[in-house]
């Protein structure tokens, strides 16, 4: 695992006198210019870039690793096939069945949490009630309003969607923290009508889904739960599956292929945002707990090998603990999330 990590300091003068304490003295090793200082890394200065340039450094918000706007290839190279365009229609009969014959869920919600030791039990009830007490403080701090104006009244009316689609990632490991936080919201919210999807769901993951207040759990991910959620599935007998709705709004985290299936749905529904990979940047000073930093950095870290956590500090002690708290911790954790930690 990289901690990203660089110095701060008042080069220009600009900020002089917004700190009442002075600023900190400046390092023996730091050269005269006007730049930041990258600890363990090079200093990269700029060159002049022409329109031309710039425009081939643009990365895909879905997928950074992808140039929108990539070099002419050899003629010999294959072009990478785009991602088949989402259209409204029913999903294919492989999307029903593989969701409502999975051994772990079906139609018939809810779920049992029994499979749970008691400590996974209790942490599940207790994260459910301190997300469900702040989301329905939130919903109550949006009201409905009615004024008279001349000729006649003026206002907005809050109310809920009938359907809130809610995406979990599988990925190296469960994630029923993003079950919790987005399905006990839209329970807050006030919608009638709840889904979510997941791929090959973990027993916490369904335990979370039945703690939340779930209707139903398609174990499905990628782009084609998005298009599950968006457009519907139908009512299938023979599976002996019940109706899911078109959502009317989509939200939750999920990798490059998740991201771009909802940009594509987006206007025929609503999504929250388009997420990128997982990251933090942790600001910290001399009066810093390093065991506390090299944890936040961690938690982002063990996401997924392309997570970035970055630190940024105005003390060189700080950094070098934090990364020596960040190797004892990370060596602490199980598999998978250590090779994960380590790789991003």
């Amino acid at each position: 695992m990289r901690v990203y990590c660089q110095y701060l300091f008042d080069c220009s003068g600009v900020a002089r006198g917004v700190f009442n304490d002075p600023p900190p003295p400046l390092p023996t090793h730091r050269n005269n210019t006007n730049q930041l200082l990258l600890h363990k890394f090079k200093i990269h200065h700029a060159n002049p870039r022409t329109s031309a340039d710039i425009s081939l450094e643009i990365k895909d918000p879905v997928d950074p690793t992808h140039s929108p706007n990539p070099k002419p290839s050899s003629p010999n190279s294959a072009p990478t096939p785009p991602l088949t365009t989402m259209t409204p229609s029913p999903p294919p009969p492989a999307i029903p069945k593989h969701s409502y014959q999975s051994p772990n869920a079906s139609a018939t919600f809810p779920l049992k949490t029994t499979r749970l030791v008691p400590k996974e039990k209790q942490t599940l009830l207790n994260i459910h009630q301190r997300v469900k007490v702040f989301a329905e403080a939130q919903r109550k701090s949006v009201v409905d309003v009615s004024i008279e104006i001349p000729g006649g009244r003026a206002g907005h009316t809050v109310s809920p969607c009938r359907a809130a689609g809610c995406y979990a990632p599988g990925g190296r490991y469960p994630l029923p923290s993003s079950v919790l936080m987005t399905v006990v919201t839209a329970r807050a919210a006030g919608c009638p009508y709840v889904v979510l999807a997941s791929p090959r769901p973990a027993p916490i993951t369904l335990a979370a889904a039945h703690v939340a207040g779930a209707d139903i759990v398609l174990c499905v991910g990628g782009a084609q739960a998005i298009g599950c959620m968006a457009y519907g599935i139908e009512a299938c007998d023979e599976l002996g599956a019940a109706e899911v709705p078109a959502c009317d709004v989509i939200v939750g985290p999920g990798n490059k292929w998740v991201t771009a299936a909802k940009s594509l749905v987006n206007g025929y529904c609503g999504i929250d945002m388009l997420a990128g990979p997982s990251e933090v940047l942790v600001i910290a000073d001399h009066t810093a707990d390093v065991e506390i930093v090299a944890a936040d950095l961690i938690a982002q870290a063990e996401h997924d090998v392309v997570a970035r956590a970055i630190l940024v500090s105005t003390d060189v002690d700080v950094i070098a603990k934090v990364n020596a708290e960040v190797e004892r911790q990370v060596d602490c954790l199980p598999e998978p999330n250590r090779s994960t930690a380590k790789e991003a």
